[in-house]
């Protein structure tokens, strides 16, 4: 299974937990920590703006909680949750 969020870099790790806790039709705080995949902040920050004012841009993946994980900056933020 396969979903797509788009939105703003500081709802990266909610949006995360929420899909994966909706796709595992489960409460969030039943899934394991975020942090024991990837550092929340570490996520966060890779993508925010830059001092001078400009968007970062890349793509990050890992695993976690049984999905792959892709989170991809451009211009809005997009994740994508897998079945691994």
């Amino acid at each position: 299974m396969r979903q797509s969020l788009e939105g703003d870099a500081d709802g990266v790790c909610e949006r995360i937990v929420t899909a994966v806790a909706t796709l595992e039709d489960a409460d969030p705080t039943e899934l394991p920590p975020l942090f024991d995949a990837v550092d929340p902040d570490a996520l966060t920050a890779v993508f925010s703006t830059t001092e001078s004012g400009t968007t970062r841009t890349g793509r990050v993946e890992f695993p976690y909680a049984g999905y792959r994980i892709t989170v991809e900056f451009d211009d809005e933020p997009v994740v994508t949750v897998e079945s691994e």
